[in-house]
C-alpha cells in the first residue's frame, strides 16, 4: 500500500511539475510575441521617419543647391553625402533589426539593441539642423540684399 501511495504521490508531483513547465513555455511564447509586436512598431516608426525625413531633406538640399550653387561650398555637399550614407546604413540596420525581431518572435534568445537606429535618427536630425542654418542664412542674405534689387530694378 505504501508503495502505491508513494508511486501515486510521485505521479501527481511529476504532473504538477510538467504543468508548471508547460505554463512557463506558453508564458515565454506570449512574452516573445508581445515584445516582437512592440519592438516592430518602434522599428517601423524609425524606418518611416528616417525614410520620409531623409527624402524631405534631400529635396531641400537639391533645391537649395540648384538655386544657390555657392551653398555647395558652405557645407551643402557634405550634408548631401552624409545624408545618402545615413540612408544606406539605416537600411542595413533596419534589416538586421528585423532579423533579430524574427528570432524574438520565434522564441530564440537573441541580443537586440535599438542604439544604432536611434543614432541614425540623431544624425539625420543633426543634418536637418545644419541644413536649416543654411536656409536661414540664405533667407537673411536675401532679405538684406532685397533693397539692392529694388534700387537696381
Amino acid at each position: 500500500m505504501e508503495r502505491y501511495i508513494r508511486k501515486y504521490g510521485d505521479a501527481v508531483f511529476i504532473e504538477e511539475l510538467v504543468k508548471l513547465s508547460e505554463l512557463h513555455t506558453s508564458s515565454r511564447q506570449e512574452f516573445s510575441t508581445t515584445v516582437y509586436e512592440a519592438l516592430s512598431k518602434i522599428v517601423e516608426s524609425a524606418e518611416n521617419y528616417i525614410k520620409n525625413e531623409g527624402e524631405r531633406l534631400l529635396n531641400v538640399v537639391e533645391r537649395l543647391g540648384g538655386r544657390v550653387p555657392e551653398m555647395e561650398h558652405l557645407g551643402l555637399n557634405e550634408i548631401r553625402e552624409r545624408l545618402l550614407t545615413i540612408l544606406r546604413e539605416s537600411e542595413i540596420i533596419i534589416e538586421k533589426l528585423r532579423a533579430r525581431l524574427l528570432d524574438i518572435k520565434e522564441g530564440r534568445d537573441t541580443y537586440l539593441t535599438l542604439d544604432e537606429v536611434f543614432d541614425a535618427v540623431r544624425e539625420l536630425n543633426n543634418l536637418w539642423d545644419t541644413a536649416a542654418k543654411l536656409v536661414k542664412f540664405y533667407r537673411q542674405l536675401y532679405s538684406d540684399l532685397s533693397p539692392l534689387f529694388l534700387i537696381t530694378a
